[in-house]
């Protein structure tokens, strides 16, 4: 079994609310857990940590564009509940205004 414990500065997945300075838990590349720190990363062994937001990776594998402007959460909320997402892997929204939860131009996607 291949556990991946990674951090970013928000996450938001399907089944789960969004959590600031979390980790996702992966097993075998499959979310396992997300875990609420209350805001505050502490060190753990083997723990990975990404500037941007844990989004699901159905994100890169269906290819979603994302807009130049806009809120965050509505959109993947949307994205999530139009395709009945269940979370599989995840990937790495950069780039976004993350204290306004808004896109910005630049923005991407990334696999982690």
């Amino acid at each position: 079994m291949s556990l991946r414990k990674i951090a970013a500065n928000y996450i938001f997945v399907p089944g789960y609310p969004l959590v600031k300075n979390g980790y996702v838990v992966l097993e075998n590349g499959r979310i396992a857990d997300v875990v609420d720190t209350g805001g505050v990363i502490q060190e753990i062994q083997g723990l990975e940590f990404y500037g941007g937001m844990l989004v699901t990776d159905m994100l890169l594998t269906m290819k979603i564009k994302l807009p130049p402007e806009g809120e965050l959460i509505p959109f993947l909320e949307e994205i999530y509940t139009r395709f009945h997402s269940v979370p599989q892997g995840i990937a790495l929204l950069k780039g976004a205004d993350l204290p306004r939860l808004a896109f910005r131009p630049g923005a991407c996607l990334e696999n982690v």
